[in-house]
């Protein structure tokens, strides 16, 4: 009897251990938007693969960023949209959703896009003044839909430079490699 009592505190004590080991995610943390991924249709593997994405954004963006929606990342004067792995454009999936980039920049919006003809991830510029990275290094497009005449400014390693006045698209070449932010005016 005495070694049954033995064997029952170990195990309690490992599996309180093992509880204690484990952190705990806040509400609104990755869980829940992994889960909220997976109730808009996501399987369990393109739910964490497309956390995994925003979350490697979030460390990108630095602090100023937070995650509003499985795929949606949102700072001050900016939004990101992520596609989830496998697909060439974002869409919605949860309840903060507005279109800003999708199919081409609403009115007002300076949007970069990761891959050429408006494809990949995208980036929704609508603040002026506000410096924005762009976390990816690929050849993309842009499409500057903001009032007649605004030029956003890029900022490359050796200097800046504005791109034309809105409106004014690049449907292919735009090399982000170099390009260490935007203000969208």
């Amino acid at each position: 009897m005495k070694i049954i009592a033995t064997v029952v505190s170990a195990v309690i004590a490992l599996i309180g251990t093992v509880l204690m080991s484990v952190p705990a995610v806040a509400a609104d943390g990755p869980a829940d938007f992994v889960a909220q991924g997976q109730a808009a249709g996501l399987s369990a593997g393109q739910a964490r693969g497309l956390q995994n994405k925003v979350n490697g954004y979030l460390a990108k963006l630095g602090g100023q960023a937070h995650q509003v929606a499985p795929n949606r990342i949102e700072s001050p004067g900016a939004v990101l949209n992520v596609t989830v792995p496998g697909e060439t454009e974002p869409r919605a999936l949860g309840a903060s959703w507005i279109p800003e980039c999708q199919g081409g920049a609403n009115f007002g919006w300076f949007c970069a896009y990761e891959y050429g003809s408006f494809g990949g991830d995208n980036i929704g510029f609508y603040d002026c003044g506000q410096y924005k990275g762009i976390p990816w290094y690929t050849t993309g497009s842009w499409e500057n839909n903001q009032t007649r005449g605004t030029q956003p400014y890029v900022y490359y390693g050796s200097g800046s430079g504005r791109l034309p006045g809105a409106y004014s698209v690049q449907r292919a070449g735009m090399n982000w490699g170099p390009v260490y932010g935007i203000v969208a005016c």
